[in-house]
């Protein structure tokens, strides 16, 4: 969402009776209505349509962050989507850690450990901060919210979810909790629940698009480049793969924000890979010509990372753009954003920091590879450090 403020010059004149001088020019300053809401993004149509742009067009620099490495903090991974920043810190989620980090790539600590006691955890999900009060909160497998200090790390108190099979949550302040349910079993009717501290429910949003599973198996896909529930600016936003709408979660409703018209590309109920009940070989061929895609947006573009449920493209990454200005979709070729920047690390985003800045993580045996394509990538000062045993590196882009 942007305002511009639209500058009208009235220059009002009177008629010369006596001779007299025409009234000082006046400024009148109007503003713009809000967009209006929801918006349809012409995805279908954008496929074809395709644009080169290099990094510079769209945005004013480029960071890289490479994260401190040694003996108490050796990253596995990362789910890149659920990659966090606050005024001082960096929090890097995986499902057996969540890793603190300064802002320049210091290590600060590891948050909770795994076990059953108080502040542990079998696996994590995802992670949710409030700055504004020093909170951090973590989804669990134990169907909790784990609650710790973010300048001592200390475990505080945890948050009870309903009793339901959980995916992904989001905070709406730091007593009341959104929760998203999978449809695993393509009988979840629920797909959102709003809940207090306590776990009690205080509203639920349903889903319609249910279906049979004859085997009775709960099916569930799944990756760390999942965004689900997200913060953009102060709202929390809903967008799964099998709904062509983004909506703001308020305690008290669902409000469609974009309405993604995949059109040809969007896959049917009977085709999705749970309604295929494990028959992978139908599944690939039944899937092949249907796209999912996730949303990220900044102040002035949508950023649609996408890929092909199934087939021989299914492996081949594509990246859509819609420009919120002109109202227009299109593709960019190869799926990353060529960086005219020094580093030339091409950019396809994993999340949104804020509505002007994106991050995206760099494995550092994915960034030698292109290095081998590019030895300038590793003259860069932050870069030219790096050895193969190096944690991963953060790429922030900081958008016009």
């Amino acid at each position: 969402m942007y305002k511009h403020l639209l500058l009208f010059s009235i220059v009002l004149f009177f008629s010369a009776c006596g001779g007299k001088k025409a009234e000082p020019e006046q400024i009148v300053e109007i503003e713009p209505a809000e967009p209006e809401y929801p918006i349809t993004v012409p995805f279908e149509a954008g496929v074809a349509v395709v644009r080169e742009m290099k990094l510079s067009d769209i945005a004013d620099s480029v960071r890289y962050i490479p994260l401190e490495t040694n003996d108490k903090c050796l990253i596995k991974s990362i789910n890149p989507g659920g990659v966090l920043k606050t005024g001082k810190y960096w929090f890097l989620p995986w499902v057996e850690d969540l890793f603190q980090y300064t802002v320049d790539g210091k290590f600060v600590r590891k948050l909770g450990s795994k076990g059953g006691g108080p502040g542990q955890f079998n696996y994590i999900q995802q992670v949710d901060v409030n700055e504004e009060t020093g909170l951090v909160f973590m989804l669990t497998t134990s169907r909790k919210i784990n609650v710790y200090d973010m300048e001592t790390g200390k475990f505080l108190y945890d948050i009870k979810i309903p009793e339901r099979e959980t995916g992904q949550f989001a905070m709406l302040n730091d007593t009341t909790v959104a929760t998203f349910m999978p449809n695993s079993s393509g009988q979840q009717k629920e797909r959102i629940y709003i809940s207090n501290r306590k776990g009690e429910t205080l509203n639920t949003f349903y889903r319609s698009d249910l279906f049979e599973i004859k085997s009775g198996t709960r099916w569930l896909m799944g990756g760390g480049a999942d965004r689900y529930l997200f913060h953009y600016e102060d709202m929390v936003c809903y967008k799964e793969y099998y709904n062509d709408t983004l909506f703001v979660v308020t305690e008290k409703e669902l409000e469609p924000r974009y309405i993604i018209d995949l059109g040809k590309y969007s896959i049917p109920i009977d085709c999705r890979m749970e309604a295929c009940d494990g028959d992978w070989k139908r599944y690939a061929t039944v899937a092949s010509p249907y796209i999912q895609n996730s949303v990220i947006e900044t102040d002035s573009l949508l950023f649609m990372p996408y890929k092909y449920w199934a087939g021989e493209k299914q492996r081949e990454r594509h990246i859509m753009l819609y420009d919120k200005r002109a109202k227009e979709c299109f593709s960019i070729p190869g799926g990353y954003i060529k960086n005219d920047f020094p580093g030339a690390l091409p950019l396809r985003p994993a999340t949104s920091l804020n509505r002007n800045t994106l991050v995206s993580v760099w494995e550092v045996e994915d960034l030698m590879k292109e290095a081998e394509k590019n030895p300038a990538v590793l003259d860069h000062p932050q870069l030219k450090r790096l050895t193969e045993d190096d944690n991963p590196v953060l790429m922030v882009v900081y958008m016009k």
